[in-house]
Parts: C-alpha cells; sequence; structure tokens
C-alpha cells in the first residue's frame, strides 16, 4: 500500500516546519520501498498518479529509483562490461553502432527514448544514406543496452520502447567457381594465395587465418598424403575447437608454404604471412587481383560462401560441412548454402528424369500384370486402378503413345489373354 507526503521546510519567520513543494509518494516494488515526486501539487492529482505507479508495478513495469536518473552513458558502461564478461570478440564493431548513436541520443536520459525519438533517429541514418541493415545494427545496440539496464537491482531501465525496424535486402549471394578462384588466386600476390586456398577448402573465417591470432604452424600437421588443422576454441567466433583435414590441391599449397617458410623465415609462426611478419589487411591485394583476370564484385568472404557451397555440393552431410566452417546455427550455414543457376538448371533436369522414370514405370505396371495373371483379373486391376484416379476407361491421356497401350491392354478379357500368350510364346 504506497502512501503520500510532502516535504517539510523551516519557514525562517515563524520558526516552525511547513510543508512545501510537489506531493511525493511512497510505493513498494518487490518489497523494495520506492521514493519518488509525483510533480504534482494538487493532492488528488497525485493520488491518480500514486495509483498510476501501482498499476505498473503489478504489470511488472519497472519504476526503480534509478529508471529516471540512468543516462545513455551509463547504460554503455555496462554494456562495455557485459562483452569483456562474456568474452565476446566483436566489441569493435559494436563501437561503430555506438558511435553512431551518441550524437543523437548522448546526454539524454533513457526513460525519454520514446519510439518516436527511435523512428527520428531511423529517418535521419537514412538521409544520410545508412543501409538498413547498418541502422537495424544500431538499434540492435541500443536495445541490448536497455535490455542489460532492466536486468540491473535496482533496474535503471523501466518499459522498453518498441523499437521499429527495416527490412534488410542486402543477403550476398557472391561464390567463385572452381575456374574463377585458379584465376584470382594465381594472379594475387604470393602472401595472398595461401590464405585464399584455406579459405576456398574450408571456409574459415578471415580472422581465423590471418593476423596474430591467426593460423599459426604449430597447429599444422603435414603427413605425405595428407594434414590436419586444428583451432583453438580461442581463435573462432563460436568458442568452438574444430578439426579439419586437407588432401589433394590444398594439401599440396600448404606443403609448399611450409617448404618456403622453412627456407626464408624459419623462425615465423604464421602460416599466412607477409616477409614473416601476420598481416591484418589483404584487401587491397585481393581486389587487384580480381580486377587483374577479370572477377568483378567479389569479396573474400565470397570464398567463405564457397567453401561451404562446395562441400553441399561435394555430397558432405550438411552437420558435418558445418563443423569444418563453424557455423553454429543452421539459419545461418543455409544462408552460405547459396544455389546457383547451374543448382538451378540440374535440378529441372532431374526433375525431368524422375517424370521420365514414373512414366516408364507407369506404362509397364499393365503389361507386368498381364504376364502374371489372368486377362479378366488385369482387365479388372486396371479398371479399379483408373477409378481411384478418376480417369474413364476411354480418357484421353497426355501420352497418346500411353493411351495407344492402354487400350490395348484394356479391351475385353479374352484379346488381353490372347496378347500375353502370343507375346509368351514369341519370347517378347
Amino acid at each position: 500500500m504506497g502512501m503520500l507526503y510532502r516535504r517539510k521546510k523551516k519557514d525562517p519567520a515563524t520558526g516552525e516546519f511547513v510543508e512545501v513543494g510537489p506531493w511525493w509518494m511512497k510505493y513498494f516494488d518487490n518489497g523494495k520501498p520506492i521514493y519518488q515526486s509525483t510533480k504534482k501539487y494538487d493532492k488528488r492529482e497525485a493520488i491518480a498518479a500514486l495509483k498510476r505507479a501501482e498499476h505498473k508495478v503489478l504489470e511488472g513495469q519497472r519504476e526503480g529509483p534509478l529508471v529516471y536518473r540512468t543516462k545513455y552513458e551509463d547504460l554503455v558502461e555496462d554494456l562495455k562490461r557485459d562483452y569483456r564478461l562474456r568474452g565476446l570478440k566483436t566489441w569493435t564493431r559494436r563501437q561503430y553502432n555506438l558511435d553512431r548513436l551518441k550524437p543523437v541520443f548522448g546526454g539524454m536520459r533513457i526513460a525519454a527514448i520514446t519510439t518516436q525519438r527511435l523512428q527520428e533517429f531511423v529517418d535521419k541514418r537514412l538521409q544520410e544514406g545508412a543501409a538498413p541493415a547498418s541502422i537495424n545494427r544500431d538499434l540492435d545496440a541500443l536495445k541490448r543496452m536497455m535490455v542489460l539496464g532492466q536486468r540491473q537491482t535496482p533496474p535503471k531501465v523501466g518499459k522498453i520502447p518498441h523499437f521499429p525496424r527495416l527490412t534488410e535486402n542486402n543477403v550476398r549471394e557472391g561464390f567463385l567457381e572452381h575456374d574463377e578462384f585458379l584465376a584470382v588466386r594465381g594472379a594475387a600476390p604470393d602472401y595472398l594465395k595461401v590464405a585464399m586456398t584455406i579459405a576456398y577448402y574450408t571456409g574459415m573465417r578471415m580472422r581465423e587465418i590471418i593476423s596474430e591470432k591467426g593460423l599459426r604452424w604449430e597447429q599444422v600437421e603435414l603427413h605425405e598424403t595428407e594434414g590436419r588443422i586444428r583451432l583453438a576454441a580461442r581463435q573462432t567466433k563460436t568458442n568452438q575447437p574444430r578439426v579439419i583435414y586437407m588432401t589433394g590441391d590444398f594439401l599440396r599449397v600448404i606443403q609448399k608454404a611450409k617448404e618456403l617458410r622453412d627456407r626464408d623465415y624459419p623462425h615465423c609462426p604464421y602460416v599466412c604471412h607477409r616477409n614473416g611478419k601476420p598481416f591484418n589487411n589483404l584487401v587491397h591485394g585481393w581486389q587487384a587481383a580480381c580486377k587483374r583476370v577479370g572477377v568483378e564484385n567479389r569479396t573474400f568472404h565470397d570464398l567463405r560462401r564457397t567453401g561451404v557451397r562446395n562441400l553441399v555440393r561435394a555430397g558432405v552431410p550438411e552437420t558435418v560441412a558445418m563443423k569444418i566452417s563453424g557455423h553454429k546455427t543452421r539459419s545461418v550455414f543455409d544462408r552460405y548454402n547459396i544455389t546457383s543457376e547451374e543448382d538451378l538448371r540440374q535440378a529441372a533436369v532431374k526433375l525431368g528424369e524422375y517424370i521420365q522414370e514414373k512414366k516408364v514405370t507407369f506404362t509397364v505396371t499393365p503389361e507386368a500384370l498381364l504376364h502374371s495373371v489372368s486377362g479378366k483379373v488385369a482387365s479388372q486391376a486396371i479398371e479399379k486402378w483408373r477409378r481411384g484416379r478418376d480417369l474413364n476407361p476411354r480418357s484421353s491421356y497426355p501420352d497418346t503413345g500411353f493411351r495407344e497401350q492402354a487400350d490395348e491392354l484394356v479391351g475385353d478379357g479374352t484379346d488381353t489373354q490372347k496378347n500375353a500368350q502370343s507375346r509368351s510364346q514369341s519370347g517378347d
């Protein structure tokens, strides 16, 4: 049960304490007292404000003492702490989102962030030419901050407003055919060839291959006919270790890279290096190689899509392919398993072959039936089959050849039996 009261102040003229200012309310949330100003000077209006506050508590809408004091910067610190405690590796990317949120919401109280202000932020970003996906990521960062604030004790955030969402249509569908990959790899600088080969055959992420945290020779086992790569959990985005085997062209490239490293830079621990030192950026070398051979609108990440696609086309079970590429969820894996026009053409060919096979089986079945039973029984079976499909005995068929066979087969029982006997005598 809540209560109302007014703060008292000593009157310098009389020396007595008198009530001044607006009405304050005291109510309880989960057993904890909440003291808050109603900002009302009329007691009836203050009573209504108290009832609204108690009603929000009953509905589960948190109204702790920090809800109206928490600012945007306070939640940024909570988000940083959450990333640090969970060991997430994408803080740099999230920082980009915060840099775009700060000019609009910096210094603002979280309770003042409404759906209308969020929509105004979306309009502003669209006018700046931002992509819908980028805007959604910005809003995701802000919403995550609010969720973390709402989970605090006492809560820093009350009711979270509705967040607008934009339709994203930026799903990339780029991949490289094998001849394109060979052409680009041949035109690429030497330091890039090994990284390209690993990405193409395994679908590994770029950050799992290059940089100081990338692949090291101590994780690679090389034998004459096969090799093996062991990725530690700390290196992967999903924090799950992986084992990848190497054969064929993939193995030969890695063996050659090991030979050159032992000869020129024996103390270099990195599989992908440039003059014995790790590198973090391969965009310029990649773009130059693509331009040199006329392969346009491709990114290095397209090699990851190509690797996933090739694994599936090679008949590797999708669960195994996900283990190799490091995909944790099926939804993301399906985005990488791209369907090309050649896949669609092959599907049409297989469908045609399937229909043709069903047609042949369909026309042969009555003949096989006639060879095994009497003509009368065969005719009854065919009529029963037709009735099950709502076909009349003399109905038209899409395939005129089959109609002639069906008419010949049905006839009357005597003709059918004679046909069967003549075929058996002729050895047909």
